[in-house]
């Protein structure tokens, strides 16, 4: 038997403990994967991985999408950032337009949109901001959280099946390296 690996493994081991306290399976997982996948090592991999995470991160969310039409054709909801925004509004007593529309990231044009089909559905309300006479704030009626209600069960279901596959360590994982590329993109 070649046990090439099993000495690879022992030498990676005696590097560990000579650099750390620690003797803990998980915290050699942790720096094992650190030494072996560093942005030192430019022979690992190339910029071909780096244009496969974004692609892949927008091949789900068309899957999501497509999911969620199901559910949204059956309601006066049209897309999945419409039920996102009365989503929010339910939260919270209101919101001014731009905060909805910064909290989505979205261009200011496609987020009025999206609060004018929710205001001409009658699922929202618009008034005056008592501190700022120039903003408008918008809240959700009772119209709008009945209509949350009927349909938040389906893509609470579709959500809940889409990570499905996922133990609770690797949602954890995948969460903060989500919010690691999304604190990236507000800097």
């Amino acid at each position: 038997m070649n046990y090439s690996l099993l000495k690879a493994v022992i030498e990676l081991l005696e590097e560990f403990e000579a650099s750390a306290k620690s003797q803990k399976v998980e915290d050699f997982t942790i720096w094992l994967n650190n030494k072996l996948f560093s942005r030192d090592q430019k022979n690992v991999h190339t910029h071909h991985d780096d244009l496969l995470i974004p692609f892949k991160i927008m091949m789900l969310n068309k899957e999501l999408k497509k999911q969620t039409k199901i559910i949204l054709s059956n309601s006066e909801l049209t897309s999945i950032d419409e039920y996102s925004f009365l989503l929010h509004l339910s939260y919270q007593e209101s919101f001014r337009k731009m905060e909805l529309i910064d909290l989505h990231n979205l261009e200011p044009p496609t987020g009025i949109e999206i609060i004018k089909r929710l205001l001409k559905n009658g699922l929202i309300e618009e008034f005056a901001d008592d501190k700022d006479k120039r903003a408008k704030r918008i809240k959700a009626n009772q119209k709008g959280i009945e209509e949350l209600h009927k349909i938040k069960p389906g893509i609470d279901l579709i959500f809940l099946e889409f990570t499905k596959p996922l133990n609770l360590n690797e949602k954890i994982q995948l969460s903060g390296f989500l919010n690691k590329l999304i604190s990236r993109m507000d800097s």
